[in-house]
């Protein structure tokens, strides 16, 4: 028998199952489809199971493609979720489930996040998911999902989404995914001391992979930069380095970081490396991003 929790929300962050023992889901899944014509609640967890799994496994693919290492299991919901070739058939699978167990908060939830996708079935999407919280009080994931789709909305929405994900999180006080987001609808109302509160308990709770796929040391140090607090952004920008991701921008962000606080000589020494790596591609584009970003061409510092 896998390993399957209907309670476990597989589009979250880093859920540790791998994309073989997915299909080993959907196999399983298949057989009580196939064979199974009496239980309808049993009928309707495989459906809603197979829905799950081919989201996965297509964040899975996406993953290899995208970052290029091996299988990192989930880097959490996308929003862009109706641009995924694999939604209309997950669509009828969950459909199917509804059909058979109408008060499955599970698939009210992977079905409005679906309609969230989709601009023109926004409230749709608020009815299904604000349906599976009534059902399933302490569903953390219905709260979060419900909060994604809030925020893209207006600011009034926004402060619901913050709301939303707050009872999140006092459902899974340890769950960084939930910090995370919460510290991004904050950023959009510019309160940025709550930004850095919450991506702190992100990065005191969370794994190094999830640090390194969500690059909150990054997010962080953006926001030291907003309240001019230069050097624990050059903190921050170099423990992104070192974790995170090693994109060549977060050394202009710890150049512009150096230069803002008078440490010229360590920001020549990140643009030089900057250019060094940009050089494979267009110079002068390299230049005018240090111009953009600074404000100074590299000669003038």
């Amino acid at each position: 028998m896998s390993k399957y929790n209907v309670d476990l929300d597989y589009a979250m962050p880093l859920i540790d199952i791998s994309k073989e023992e997915l299909n080993e889901i959907i196999t399983e899944a298949d057989k009580i489809i196939s064979e199974n014509k009496e239980n309808p609640k049993e009928l309707a967890v495989a459906y809603l199971k197979k829905a799950q799994c081919l989201y996965k496994i297509e964040d899975c693919d996406i993953l290899k493609m995208e970052y290029n290492h091996p299988y990192l299991p989930g880097m959490g919901f996308s929003f862009n979720i109706d641009d995924k070739q694999i939604v209309p058939k997950m669509k009828r699978l969950l459909e199917k489930a509804l059909e058979l167990s109408p008060e499955m908060p599970e698939a009210l939830k992977w079905l409005g996040t679906i309609y969230g996708g989709n601009k023109g079935h926004i409230e749709d999407a608020i009815n299904l998911l604000t349906r599976a919280i009534q059902i399933k009080p302490d569903y953390a994931a219905a709260f979060n999902n419900r909060s994604c789709i809030l925020s893209k909305i207006d600011e009034e929405n926004i402060k619901k989404a913050i709301d939303d994900l707050s009872e999140a999180i006092r459902i899974r006080p340890f769950d960084a995914f939930y910090y995370t987001n919460r510290a991004n609808c904050y950023s959009n109302l510019s309160m940025h001391e709550k930004v850095i509160e919450d991506l702190s308990y992100a990065i005191n709770c969370s794994s190094d992979a999830y640090k390194k796929i969500n690059r909150v040391f990054l997010e962080r140090g953006q926001r030291y930069m907003e309240l001019k607090e230069y050097d624990k952004a050059i903190d921050d920008f170099s423990e992104s380095l070192i974790v995170e991701m090693d994109h060549a921008d977060t050394l202009i962000m710890r150049a512009k970081a150096y230069y803002l606080a008078d440490k010229k000589d360590k920001a020549k020494a990140d643009i030089e490396e900057y250019l060094n790596r940009k050089r494979k591609l267009v110079y002068n584009e390299g230049r005018e991003e240090i111009f953009k970003q600074i404000g100074v061409m590299p000669e003038e510092i």
